[in-house]
């Protein structure tokens, strides 16, 4: 079965997802997901998802970005 969620459906999205759904570049996420005041990372294994909501709300709650 390939079923193909919409973005406000998932629980987590890639870096590609999250700068679609945004409108941020791939490479402000990433430096974003340095940054350890941003609390929207999760990690499964080696590999990092954006969890949406905490990461929607990081964005809504923003004035502007800065590292």
């Amino acid at each position: 079965m390939d079923a193909k969620v919409e973005l406000d459906k998932k629980l987590t999205l890639s870096v590609e997802e999250a700068s679609e759904l945004s409108g941020i570049g791939i490479h402000t996420i990433y430096r974003m997901m340095k940054n350890p005041k941003y609390d929207f990372v999760l990690w499964i294994g080696k590999k990092r998802r954006i969890k949406r909501v905490e990461f929607e709300k990081t964005i809504r709650n923003m004035k502007y970005l800065d590292d």
